[in-house]
């Protein structure tokens, strides 16, 4: 893991901000062991994430550790002078660091409330363009443990759960008006599942499925960034846009990301108080891992007959399409009022007269699981207890530990593949003909229009839907030549 040594840092000690300047400090030199600088830089980013207080005198000790763990110099000491020179090259300025709760901060969270609030007022921020943006990991195919399937797949040689681990990074509005696509990051670079195909949302990818620094920027510029801009030509208003984000490791400095658009300005929570008073993490993302996972069992239920084989056959072909499009329908499930009152513990702006409930879907999900025989052995707190909350404490980036920290200098940055990956794509194949799709879309729509369910929206949808393959059809066929029309002797 190395890092760019011309990039800002931020760390934020009881809600303030200590910045670096974009480039090196004049005068500075190139860190002599740079593997020993990154070990050292990232581990002290990850405790400064976590509101860990740290003082010179242990980042000497971790230096002292990592440059034995690294074979280094054995003459290295990690002098006051070393130290005044890595505060230099990183752009840090305080290091003496006492007093912070590892804890939920309640008192730094009103307090950060407060302080925003007074902000939003004096620069009159438009509610519309105030937003939050938090990552989460998601287990997209894992099923209740005591599940016949979870059992066969935990049996199997070589099973991974990590496998089926994806980061899905949520984003919205103030008012609920707004909801940014979804990010989702995966580990393989190219899914075969993907090809030829358009998937639903942004879909980037990290060799373990974490979210960094330059894919974090990456997503401020080419999505969050044109999204409000275009969010804002839709209702006809402009104005400077505020993101709030918390202090993980893999969110960049803001003085990086301010610098992109002087349109869009980010700040940072203090550290520790994300749970009490950011918006995503009020209910949002949790409603929205259980809307998915009611999603999962709708379509498990929906598409195969019940009986284990069958189950298990139909689970397996499961793909990063299917969770692609499970999540935005899920997504589109969370209601506006529900993004607009998770903002009320931080901006104070709507009285909550009905408290957010992500306990609703559970009644439908247990409903779903009594009707499938695989799940006969599944009890309620198996269900609630470990498979709904099975994900709830990733927090979409990575937390190495000193080992790991060590063994990733010497890692390859390699994209890894998909593994036992299974589709109904092979080589060279491009999904149905546009012949094909106007005859399936025909006989759908034929179908459709006699039952109850149907309404004329849905109907022209279909329709259009029918005609666009009717008209890729004709595009295709070739014309036919005027000869054919005389027989030649």
């Amino acid at each position: 893991m190395v890092h760019d040594k011309r990039k800002a840092i931020v760390y934020v000690h009881d809600g303030q901000q200590t910045y670096a300047t974009d480039d090196l400090p004049c005068g500075t030199e190139n860190p002599k062991t740079e593997l020993l600088e990154d070990a050292v830089f990232t581990w002290f980013m990850q405790n400064r994430a976590s509101g860990l207080p740290i003082s010179g005198l242990l980042l000497c000790e971790k230096a002292l550790y990592f440059n034995k763990k690294l074979g280094g110099d054995s003459s290295f000491v990690a002098s006051s002078g070393w130290m005044r020179n890595f505060k230099s090259r990183h752009g840090i300025r305080q290091i003496e660091i006492h007093g912070e709760k590892l804890s939920a901060n309640t008192t730094a969270a009103e307090s950060f409330s407060h302080n925003v609030q007074k902000y939003i007022k004096e620069n009159k921020f438009d509610m519309d363009f105030i937003y939050n943006a938090d990552e989460t990991g998601l287990n997209w195919k894992a099923l209740a443990s005591k599940s016949l399937v979870s059992q066969r797949e935990a049996a199997a040689p070589g099973y991974k759960l990590s496998k089926d681990r994806v980061i899905v990074m949520v984003c919205a509005n103030a008012t609920g008006t707004h909801k940014i696509p979804l990010l989702l990051i995966g580990k393989s670079k190219n899914p075969r599942c993907f090809k030829n195909v358009k998937i639903p949302l942004t879909y980037k990818s990290q060799k373990n499925a974490w979210m960094n620094a330059d894919l974090f920027i990456e997503w401020f510029q080419h999505t969050f960034v044109p999204e409000v801009k275009q969010f804002q030509q839709n209702i006809g208003k402009e104005g400077i846009v505020l993101l709030l984000l918390d202090n993980a490791p893999s969110h960049p400095s803001t003085e990086i990301l301010n610098a992109i658009n002087d349109k869009f300005e980010v700040k940072f929570f203090p550290p520790n108080v994300t749970s009490l008073i950011q918006p995503m993490d009020q209910s949002v993302i949790e409603t929205l891992k259980r809307l998915y996972r009611k999603e999962l069992m709708r379509r498990l239920l929906l598409d195969n007959q019940n009986d284990e084989e069958s189950f298990l056959s139909f689970y397996k072909k499961m793909n990063l399409k299917d969770c692609c499009y499970m999540l935005v329908g899920a997504r589109k499930c969370v209601q506006n009022c529900t993004l607009e009152r998770s903002w009320n513990k931080l901006l104070k702006q709507v009285e909550d007269t009905q408290n957010v409930e992500p306990n609703v879907e559970i009644a439908e999900i247990q409903e779903c699981i009594s009707q499938v025989h695989v799940f006969s052995d599944c009890d309620e707190e198996n269900i609630i207890s470990e498979w709904l909350l099975m994900d709830t404490n990733d927090p979409g980036y990575q937390i190495l530990s000193d080992d790991e920290i060590v063994r990733n200098l010497f890692e390859k940055d390699e994209t890894e593949e998909e593994e036992n990956e299974t589709d109904d794509l092979t080589e060279g194949e491009n999904g149905p003909s546009h012949s094909e799709a106007f005859d399936a879309l025909d006989l759908a729509f034929k179908w459709f229009e006699r039952q109850e369910e149907s309404n004329t929206t849905q109907l022209l949808q279909l329709r259009r839907l029918r005609d666009l393959a009717a008209l890729k059809r004709k595009s295709t066929m070739k014309q036919t030549k005027i000869s054919s029309f005389f027989k030649i002797k």
